[in-house]
């Protein structure tokens, strides 16, 4: 299997809440993030999974899902695992329990905006190296500079040296580095921030007004 004939998907697809979070439209204020990110998560998968099939995947901190839609025709188990009570994830782990698993039980982990929020990322990272398959690959994206958003809780920040750092250190071979927004960060930060700022105050004149 190449890339060019790697199975079709298309987020239009997906249900109102994941396009919610990969899609929002242009009157969202992290439209153009998402989308980015979006762009880069259906561009990576299938560069490096083409060649691939029958893969058991875990979605570590897997929210909605939100990426599912990219790998399914490549992908013999799925598995979301995230804290709390989150009724997409067929695991529901306590902060700070370990993975169910055993050992080299994945193809493939992704973990999508999760590492900024996890307190004790080391332990995270151990589960992932842990239960990854020899030759395995964890899709791992997380912010660089970025606005505080406790939700429901915001501790790291990493340069793209610092994650590649972090990740050799945790026994992991980074073998390719994709960037979002790069330099485009902190002016898109204003402009959110800005645009946010707008929005809200248009829309407290619209309550006054009707």
């Amino acid at each position: 299997m190449s890339k060019l004939n790697f199975p079709s998907f298309n987020y239009k697809d997906q249900p109102d809440y994941v396009r919610e979070i990969i899609s929002p439209p242009v009157t969202n204020a992290y439209s153009y993030v998402s989308n980015r990110l979006r762009e880069t998560y259906e561009s990576v998968l299938p560069k490096y999974l083409a060649a691939m099939k029958d893969l058991r995947i875990l979605d570590y901190g897997c929210g909605v899902k939100p990426y599912r839609y990219v790998v399914e025709g490549v992908c013999r188990e799925y598995i979301g695992a995230d804290i709390g009570e989150n009724a997409n994830a067929e695991i529901q782990l306590q902060p700070g329990e370990l993975l169910p698993f055993e050992n080299e039980s994945f193809d493939v982990v992704i973990s999508s905006q999760v590492l900024e929020h996890v307190e004790e990322f080391d332990k995270y990272l151990n589960e992932c190296n842990r239960v990854l398959r020899k030759g395995g690959l964890l899709f791992l994206s997380t912010h660089g500079t970025w606005q505080f958003h406790a939700a429901p809780y915001d501790f790291n920040r990493w340069t793209h040296l610092g994650l590649k750092s972090l990740l050799t250190r945790h026994g992991f071979e980074v073998i390719g580095c994709n960037p979002v927004l790069g330099q485009l960060a902190v002016p898109t930060q204003l402009r959110l921030a800005f645009f946010e700022s707008f929005a809200n105050s248009i829309g407290t004149v619209g309550k006054i007004l009707f």
